[in-house]
Formats: structure tokens, sequence, C-alpha cells
């Protein structure tokens, strides 16, 4: 898990944060921490489908919570999981949607826990700007105030809905091999889709090779992901061409034995 949240210091003088026992604080701040920051899209391998989550929202469940989040922590049980879920809920922090594939998380009023103190206004700065001194000495300040970090003006990516199809299709192909496989960020895979485009290469080349590379022995281990097989698409290419070219020799080899054959035949 890469990447940081901002999480206001007021949460801890919030009631519903105030009303959680340890281990459920601790879990309410875990679904902070692993909400989504942005929309996104999660891919359910029991449905074959991709599932739109969006900012404030995460996917999981009561078992990988318990089982994952606090693996060894036997202090968290599947029986506190569910009781911390349900309070969050009634307590208004979270709204919950449970199917048979997966269980959505939304944080009810995300954007609250991810203000800083420069969108609450600057009194924290200006307060300790206008305290006095006492008996000359100064007074102490506290560092973390003041640590909020400019915004990053992220990079847009422009992908279109061919690049992300194509990036799905992909993922369907690896998935024939490896049922197991994680969902990957399927937004990168389209841009690096859009790249290969960018490069001259068509769609019907792209999916073709993608095809190729899954149904091939030793590439299906090699090729997980398009920008591996962008790095090789050249030499790729190469290989499924000559593997076409053996296996059309070899059938032409065939027929010409069963032509000579039943030429032979005749003479008889």
């Amino acid at each position: 898990m890469e990447g940081w949240i901002k999480l206001h210091r007021s949460i801890v003088e919030s009631d519903t944060y105030n009303c959680l026992s340890l281990h459920q604080k601790v879990i309410m701040i875990e679904i902070l921490l692993r909400a989504n920051h942005a929309d996104n899209f999660w891919f359910d391998k029991r449905r074959g489908e991709k599932v739109e989550v969006l900012r404030g929202q995460l996917i999981t469940s009561v078992h990988a919570i318990e089982n994952e989040w606090f693996s060894g922590d036997k202090e968290v049980t599947t029986k506190k999981v569910r009781t911390t879920l349900d309070k969050l809920k009634k307590l208004d922090f979270l709204a919950i949607e449970t199917t048979n594939s997966y269980t959505r998380l939304t944080i009810c009023k995300y954007n609250d826990y991810q203000l800083s103190d420069v969108e609450n206004g600057k009194q924290d700065d200006k307060q300790m700007a206008n305290e006095g001194q006492t008996e000359g000495k100064p007074r102490a300040t506290n560092k973390n105030v003041k640590n909020v970090k400019k915004k990053k003006t992220p990079q847009k990516i422009e992908f279109s809905e061919e690049h992300l199809q194509l990036a799905y299709y992909f993922f369907d192909r690896i998935l024939e091999n490896l049922p197991e496989k994680k969902p990957p960020n399927f937004e990168k895979w389209a841009n690096t889709i859009r790249l290969m485009m960018n490069d001259g290469r068509t769609n019907q080349q792209i999916k073709w090779l993608m095809t190729w590379v899954q149904q091939n022995d030793f590439e299906m281990a090699n090729v997980l992901s398009p920008t591996k097989l962008r790095e090789r698409f050249d030499s790729l290419a190469l290989k499924a061409k000559k593997e076409r070219t053996k296996k059309l020799d070899a059938n032409t080899s065939k027929q010409e034995a069963t032509r000579r054959l039943l030429e032979e035949g005749e003479d008889l």
C-alpha cells in the first residue's frame, strides 16, 4: 500500500471516536487509511466484472479485517469486527453494502476526516504567534501544528475506453492461467496500452499478442503486464511469427505427404 492521507487532529475530540473501545478505534483508523482517495475500480473475480469503488470507499470483508489487517492479533475476533462495523454504522460513520462476493464500506463524511489546518483556517499559527511569554521564557511550540505539504498537481492520464477494455481483456487472459492473480491498477494498464498505440501498435495487434503470450507455455509466466508486453513487443511478435510459420510449414508437410500417398495409391 502506497501514499498517505491527511488526518485532522480534531478526530480525537469527535463523539464517534470517543464512543469506541481501543480496538474499535484502531479499526476505524485502519478503515480511513485503506479507503480509496480517488474513484477507481475493483475486479470481482467471482462474478467476472468490475465494481466501481468511489473516493472514501473500500472493498473488504469481516474475514479480511480479522485475518489480514490484524493477522496475529488474537484480541481481534470475528465478533469484535462485526460489533465494530455495526457500531460505526449506527454512529453514521459508515454505510455498509454486503453482497455474496464482498462488503463495500463507505465513509459517510470522508472529506471531514481529510481536512488540514489550512483548510480549517490558520487559527493555530495565529494563536501561537500572538501568545505572550511567561516569565521571560519563550513558550514551547508544537512543531506538528504546521505540517501541511503543498499538493502536487497529479499528472493527468488520458486514456480512452478502448485502452481500458484492452486492459480488462489482458487480465481476463491472465486469469485463465492464474485464477488467484490479484487485480492490477487498470488505469495504469490502460495508460501503458495508450503508449503502445502511440508507438504505432494497432488494437488488433496488441490484442492478438496478449492472447498469444498467455497461450505460450514459456511466456505466460513472464509477460503479466502491459509494461512488459510493451518492452518486449517486437521480440515477442517475432517469436510468435516464427512459431506460426513453423506450424504452417508442419501442416504443409503433412498435406504434401498425404498427397503423395494418395498418388502412390492410385499407381497401385
